[in-house]
């Protein structure tokens, strides 16, 4: 608000010199390109990381397409005592990317046993197939060279933690065993959780994929992984995200989440600094609680977003299933630049994109039947509004300082332009709205310092001044 009452003050001063010139004589037709708003400086130079993503997407569809399992021969295995599986317990053969077998000798491979690749320094990459149910404490230890693992299994018994497959003897220290060299995870089979503190400061690891199985991403699941730079989140079954779980994933690219999510935790992404685009199933913590985007980031209370939200942050979607865009959602996310709404929405709330900068365009599909007071006031760089057929109820102030915007086509269902909806709106040039048919439906200062305006809903130049 502090920046756009500066702009005023100096557009004022240089509205003020425009009269002065004119009463001396001036020439009181304006060329154009002194009647141009200029905003404040808000370099931007900030481009979405579609190659990155895309890079890392090939790195997994290709880690082991050229690889067939190692022979049965190359390994030191056993049957389990009950003979319905068998156990692994080392590897003889000197490749150093590794693909297991998932049966041997008809029996599906179930286990692989404590410290069973111990110490194989020079072991690069290693697919362990979706039979194996456990993995033994320290079964990776001193893997150095390991770059690449794809795993079922990223808990040895009874230690709930990636670390403890290195030998780690809690999560604190999951950095000093989980090799520096291990940036792709890939976990497959049927994993339904990622435990609290799964990945606590696992700080090398730069890209991972989920499988469809995983429901649940607790607590501190990814805290402190701060080369992490991309999550593929292949599930349709994830319902919650507990608290702080990507805390300080300082080089997050994107936070894409299925629609199936129904729970997000507190400052779920707080110190993700370059986070770019986020995917979400509602804005908040959950549908009806904690519902503004800031409290993703870490911020208490809505007032507090601005502070919270990083500057990197473009572009926000939302899925099929929202039905709402809540009071204060997007306030002040200065950064915002497109937000995706779908049909699915029927309100947008008080507030929702107060002070939102850098957003250019909004298209509300025709679910949307009402707009709260305040919901686009001061996005002075929206320049496009695109408003559903089903729109009955439009709030007071609604689009108060959109200093950029053109022009408005009010959908025919809406009967009233509220109070001071248009107010402040210096570049707007026409108003239609058929649907309001007196000039009582029109209310007070509806038009106020639209000094551009040349059509609109009983309008008269009068009705652009102070009242």
């Amino acid at each position: 608000m502090k920046s756009i009452n500066k702009f005023f003050t100096v557009l004022a001063l240089s509205v003020a010199a425009s009269v002065l010139l004119t009463a001396c004589g001036g020439n009181q037709n304006i060329p154009a390109e002194t009647e141009a708003i200029t905003l404040p400086n808000m370099a931007d130079d900030r481009v979405m990381p579609d190659a990155e993503i895309q890079g890392f997407e090939d790195k997994l569809a290709a880690a082991f397409s050229e690889y067939s399992p190692v022979p049965a021969t190359d390994l030191n295995y056993m049957l389990s005592d009950d003979e319905s599986g068998v156990i692994i317990h080392g590897y003889t053969g000197g490749e150093v990317v590794v693909v297991l077998p998932d049966t041997i000798e008809d029996k599906p491979v179930t286990t692989i046993a404590e410290g069973a690749f111990r110490g194989m320094g020079t072991l690069k990459a290693l697919y362990i197939p979706d039979s194996v149910t456990i993995i033994g404490l320290g079964a990776l230890e001193g893997c150095e060279s390991l770059s690449t693992l794809r795993t079922p299994v990223i808990e040895a018994p009874s230690y709930p933690y990636f670390g403890a497959l290195f030998g780690a003897s809690s999560y604190e220290i999951n950095a000093s065993k989980v090799p520096d060299a291990l940036t792709t995870l890939m976990i497959g089979g049927s994993a339904e959780r990622i435990p609290a503190y799964g990945f606590y400061d696992c700080n090398s690891i730069t890209c991972i994929s989920l499988p469809n199985s995983m429901q649940t991403i607790e607590k501190f699941a990814f805290w402190g992984c701060y080369r992490l730079e991309y999550v593929r989140m292949d599930t349709t079954a994830l319902t919650s995200i507990g608290d702080r779980a990507f805390t300080n994933c300082a080089k997050l690219l994107r936070f894409d989440l299925p629609a199936t999510v129904t729970s997000i935790g507190e400052a779920v992404v707080e110190g993700c600094g370059a986070l770019c685009g986020m995917t979400l199933p509602f804005v908040g913590g959950s549908a009806t609680e904690n519902a503004y985007l800031g409290y993703l980031f870490g911020a208490l209370t809505y007032t507090f977003t601005a502070g919270y939200v990083p500057a990197s942050l473009q572009e926000v979607t939302l899925l099929e299933g929202c039905t709402a865009i809540p009071s204060n959602a997007f306030f002040e996310v200065s950064c915002l630049s497109e937000i995706t709404i779908p049909d699915t929405v029927t309100s947008v709330g008080l507030r929702a994109f107060y002070g939102c900068e850098r957003l250019t365009s909004v298209n509300l599909p025709n679910s949307v039947t009402k707009i709260g007071d305040d919901a686009f006031h001061g996005c002075i760089r929206l320049q496009e509004v695109e408003l559903g057929e089903g729109l009955t109820n439009l709030g007071v102030q609604a689009f108060m300082d959109c200093l950029s915007l053109p022009t408005v086509d009010l959908p025919a269902s809406l009967t009233s332009i509220p109070n001071s909806c248009f107010a402040g709106c210096m570049s707007l040039k026409t108003v239609t709205a058929p649907g309001v048919t007196s000039a009582d439906k029109v209310g007070e200062q509806s038009y106020r310092h639209c000094d551009q305006l040349v059509s609109a809903p009983f309008w008269s130049p009068s009705a652009t001044a102070d009242e």
